[in-house]
């Protein structure tokens, strides 16, 4: 506790304790909120029924907060990498090159899972016949890599 009483008289009795005019030096509650959360329904009102008269409100400025946005690391839980018929037809002599596939006479075999694929889909077309494994492959898919004169071998369910 102090003996004696401060001293010090700096801006006292000053509404603006040396910020100019009343109200600067205040945070976003003084210009209502940053960008376009509350500012029409507070100061920006007018300007708001003014564009709105024009016919070209900005669509961002919907009362309200919509939708939810999940957390990176639970969307990478789920994530499937796919691969299309049409892309493997092009890229499996490439994978030979790179040993990540194999070709004995003009059958080509493939296991996915060297390659980080989990699924294989049906776009496309395919005109090598291939020997695929794979952990899901489409209904669409299985047709046309038979239909090539392919075998697939799932590792688990089709999809």
């Amino acid at each position: 506790m102090r003996k004696y009483p401060k001293k010090v008289q700096k801006m006292r009795g000053r509404r603006t304790r040396g910020f100019g005019k009343v109200g600067q030096h205040r945070k976003t509650g003084q210009r209502a909120g940053r960008g376009k959360t509350t500012q029409w329904k507070k100061s920006k009102k007018s300007y708001y029924l003014k564009q709105k008269e024009l016919g070209f409100p900005d669509p961002d400025w919907k009362m309200g907060k919509k939708g939810f946005k999940r957390p990176q690391d639970i969307n990478r839980i789920y994530k499937i990498n796919t691969l299309n018929v049409k892309d493997l037809d092009q890229k499996i002599e490439n994978f030979v090159l790179e040993n990540k596939a194999t070709k004995s006479g003009n059958t080509f075999n493939i296991n996915l899972s060297n390659i980080n694929i989990q699924k294989i889909l049906g776009r496309g077309s395919l005109n090598k016949t291939i020997n695929i494994t794979a952990k899901k492959a489409s209904k669409r898919a299985i047709e046309k890599i038979e239909a090539a004169g392919g075998k697939i071998t799932l590792l688990s369910g089709t999809e």
